[in-house]
């Protein structure tokens, strides 16, 4: 293929970009560019694939440090050997973007495996990546994709990436892994000096170039700082292998720019800080090493847009926030559309302040006073309450004049009920960085208390019912089946069916919920023992039971079963007897939790059901040198359902043991 006009235009704008495959094998390059000696320490990846493109990804790091910019050569083939030619492209990866270089292909047949590569002078090239496009609108075949979340690269090592790719290795023609969808903190901002219990990290992030320290734990502010970190992940040769793999397709949660952040704010220490500097900072990094197509879906995403931060805070905010929109739809045939949202950038701050529960005298947020204050001045049809019941029954409610709080923003939640009721494909799927799941404590079950059935977490759904019961009513009202949900976030497994509320639950599921454990970020369930251990005896109970015979987390009974059976087991070990005091009748729909796990979650959408497997891995803060053995795998079976209908989760079956309190599977 000769150099053209569009290619020469390319080299001399930015580091994206747009190039066509030819129809038929091609030749080498009759006039080959002068091309720069480069080292490729991330390796390669792909994107958001479409049936006729997709986006392509390297960093070439030059062997002459401070060059302006390295010239570089795609190879894209229709085989692993390159004998087949589809795309020779030269391409210039900018100091301005870190040499980091996208480029997407278009021209590419349908449902069709293809390989690539980046080259260098002197020989110097790039690991072969292997993608995939999707499906043609008009097929209808089976679609089998990953989902994961969370991978601290000090937390523990990489195992669930390389377990992952074994299994792909062995599965039989129909079953390999199409795609990744990965829900978010791909990075993690926050470096800490330990784990939560004291003990030293699997590993340790290299220093920052900028960076903050403070006494528990370092973090990134500066775009150099969050380039360090995609750099320091994207050296783990079992992530390099997995984007070399499959493509991804990505969104992100929190830690991509601060911990439990929303628009441009940092809430560390109970503090919100707005710094629309820093966001811009995280929102630039993520978009040069996360290979995603968007301003060439003509939706309302787009790419990054350098912005000139000037005026008040509240104009620096949502310059910051709109230098990067991500939330996009992507079809694989018939069979899937993803639809992929964004809970960072457009959620209203969080509906209580850090410790008011607590200055009520209450020991957690009622489900009560996280109703009225998410509704806001729309609680009970427009008569919030002018004060608070609890504690001397004379503080003022905080959220009377408030709007409802909310995850999306207005726009994209008309976006998103609007582009679920166009949707014409069998399954829609929801690429959500968030949980669904309910995640109450029934404390009103206990006897002569007057505890109140209280929520574990604002930061994830929970803490947003207001706008959950908008969606749910949106889907119901538009008669959508076939909404599934996949989330991430909480560093545990789980899955259930989900209500307009937890607090109706005889009202119809709408949708069904799974939510992935970390790759390799902590299990929620050694954070919460931690706590427990600190002198919190009466919570000890309900999170955990240590004996002679080893240790249970006694915390996925209070979930699944409620806090009365994990009292009754915590003191007496029967199990049996615990159990048939459940369900958590403040968690209807509930159908698994497994809070110890580190793994990944497959899923296979068929045309009659959707079937999930959620892998859980042995230990993975070791390094190896053969993949983790897998402890035990849990299958759920969703048979589709048309709008008007509720979903019908079927499982868990295990594979191998199971997690406590569940009981593995006859054979």
């Amino acid at each position: 293929m000769a150099i053209t006009r569009r290619s020469l235009l390319g080299l001399m704008s930015g580091s994206t970009f747009v190039l066509t495959a030819a129809p038929g094998a091609l030749g080498t390059l009759s006039a080959p560019p002068p091309l720069d000696p480069a080292r490729f320490p991330q390796g390669v990846a792909s994107g958001d694939p479409r049936p006729d493109s997709v986006m392509l990804w390297t960093r070439a790091e030059p062997l002459a440090p401070g060059a302006p910019a390295v010239t570089l050569l795609l190879e894209v083939s229709s085989d692993p050997d390159f004998t087949e030619l589809v795309l020779q492209s030269p391409l210039r990866a900018p100091a301005e973007s870190d040499y980091t270089v996208r480029a997407f292909v278009d021209g590419l047949a349908a449902d069709s495996i293809y390989y690539y590569r980046f080259r260098g002078a002197r020989d110097s090239r790039s690991r072969t990546g292997r993608t995939r496009t999707a499906p043609a609108a008009d097929q209808a075949r089976r679609i089998n994709l990953a989902f994961t979340s969370c991978q601290s690269y000090e937390q523990a090592h990489y195992g669930a990436w390389a377990r992952m790719i074994a299994q792909d290795e062995q599965a039989a023609d129909g079953e390999a892994i199409d795609f990744v969808l990965h829900l978010g903190d791909f990075i993690y901002e926050r470096c800490w000096h330990t784990r939560i219990d004291g003990t030293p990290q699997a590993r340790r992030v290299p220093d920052f170039p900028d960076g903050v320290d403070s006494e528990k734990n370092r973090y990134a502010v500066s775009l150099a700082d969050y380039r360090h970190l995609y750099k320091v992940y994207l050296s783990d040769p079992h992530l390099q292998a997995a984007r070399a793999r499959w493509p991804f397709v990505c969104t992100w949660d929190d830690h991509e720019y601060a911990n439990d952040n929303y628009q441009s704010y940092s809430t560390y220490n109970g503090e919100h800080v707005c710094d629309p500097q820093r966001k811009l900072h995280a929102n630039q990094a993520w978009f040069e090493f996360i290979p995603t197509v968007l301003d060439e879906l003509q939706q309302a995403a787009h790419d990054f847009r350098a912005t000139a931060l000037a005026g008040p805070a509240e104009a620096q905010n949502a310059a910051a926030v709109d230098s990067l929109r991500i939330y996009r739809r992507l079809s694989w045939g018939r069979q899937l559309d993803l639809v992929l949202t964004d809970l960072r950038s457009y959620r209203s701050p969080p509906c209580l302040e850090e410790g008011f529960a607590d200055s009520l005298g209450l020991p957690l947020d009622p489900v009560e006073l996280v109703e009225i204050a998410d509704a806001g001045r729309d609680y009970a049809g427009g008569h919030a309450p002018a004060t608070l019941r609890w504690g001397d029954g004379s503080t003022p409610n905080p959220a009377r004049d408030r709007a409802p709080g909310s995850m999306l923003g207005a726009a994209q939640r008309d976006w998103f009920l609007r582009t679920l009721g166009d949707s014409p494909a069998r399954w829609k799927l929801w690429g959500n960085s968030l949980p669904l799941l309910p995640m109450r404590l029934d404390l009103s079950s206990l006897p002569l208390t007057v505890y109140e059935d209280s929520i574990f977490n604002l930061d994830a759904w929970a803490g947003y019912p207001h706008e959950v019961r908008l969606l749910m009513d949106g889907l119901r009202e538009r008669q959508v089946g076939g909404v599934v949900s996949l989330s991430g976030d909480h560093h545990m497994h789980g899955a259930g069916s989900i209500r307009r509320s937890p607090a109706e639950p005889d009202a119809p599921a709408v949708t069904v919920d799974f939510t992935v454990a970390g790759i390799s970020s902590s299990p929620i369930f050694e954070d919460l023992m931690a706590v427990a251990r600190r002198n919190y005896n009466a919570f000890r109970t309900l999170v955990y039971r240590e004996d002679g015979d080893g240790l249970d987390p006694v915390w996925n009974m209070s979930m699944l079963d409620g806090v009365l059976p994990a009292y009754l087991y915590s003191k007496t070990g029967l199990k049996g007897p615990a159990r048939w005091l459940g369900p958590n009748a403040a968690n209807p729909g509930l159908r698994y939790v497994d809070t110890t796990a580190n793994g990944y979650g497959l899923a296979s959408f068929d045309a009659d059901a959707l079937s999930v497997s959620m892998v859980t891995l042995e230990d993975c803060r070791e390094a190896f040198s053969e993949p983790p053995a897998i402890a035990h795998v849990a299958h759920f079976r969703l048979p589709h359902w048309r709008g008007g209908e509720a979903p019908q989760l079927q499982g868990p079956e295990f594979e191998g043991s199971a997690p406590f309190p569940f009981e593995p599977s006859a054979v």
